[in-house]
């Protein structure tokens, strides 16, 4: 099945609904779906605008899980509903207050689905280096997780923190707080000389 159909089926929308709405035949329409024939440019901007789908790529290809989850998603958003609810509280100093809040009827189904998606990317991006021919990529995913499944927690803790160095030290934010005790123990400063020393800071 490639994007369009499970587009139009995402969004409930009949096949004919869809070629009506940017001005083709229901044939042409079974055509692309059916992979005879490609979607022009100037049709795919109109499925584009008519879904709200940005990316035009995922008309036309087999969707990953994780686009598959994008486009739910964007459903999700384009079809939610919200109201405005009062909300009665009791404010520090003991008087009661009311306030109004915009409710969402698909937030939390979003947020679960958004979260399902990050799961779904790391499998899709593991399994490209898996499945690539750099052998180097599966020994060092190998190790990586031998250590994880290991009971010994000063090595779990070792890799955890040399891969936060690696990834995140330098974000903007600061160190994170679970490191910030080994940020006082200068473990990072350390480790920057050590491998500045050897000729393989990052």
């Amino acid at each position: 099945m490639i994007g369009l159909q499970f587009i139009a089926d995402t969004f409930h929308m009949e096949y004919k609904s869809v070629a009506e709405a940017i001005g083709v035949s229901k044939q042409t329409f079974q055509d692309w779906i059916k992979e005879r024939r490609k979607i022009p440019e100037p049709r795919l901007e109109q499925l584009s605008e008519l879904f709200g789908i940005e990316d035009q790529t995922l008309f036309q290809k087999e969707l990953l899980p994780s686009e598959k989850s994008e486009i739910l998603m964007v459903y999700l958003t384009r079809t939610d509903e919200h109201e405005e609810i009062e909300i009665t509280g009791v404010d520090d100093e003991g008087y009661e207050y009311t306030t109004t809040e915009h409710y969402s009827h698909n937030r939390q189904l979003i947020d679960y689905i958004h979260e399902e998606q990050k799961k779904e990317r790391l499998f899709e991006q593991l399994e490209v280096l898996v499945n690539s021919e750099e052998n180097e990529n599966f020994k060092r995913l190998e190790d990586v997780v031998a250590v994880i499944q290991e009971q010994n927690r000063n090595k779990k803790t070792a890799l955890e923190l040399v891969l936060y160095y690696l990834v995140h030290r330098d974000n903007e934010w600061g160190v994170h707080p679970d490191y910030a005790k080994y940020e006082q123990k200068q473990f990072f400063e350390k480790l920057d000389k050590l491998l500045e020393e050897t000729g393989i800071k990052p």
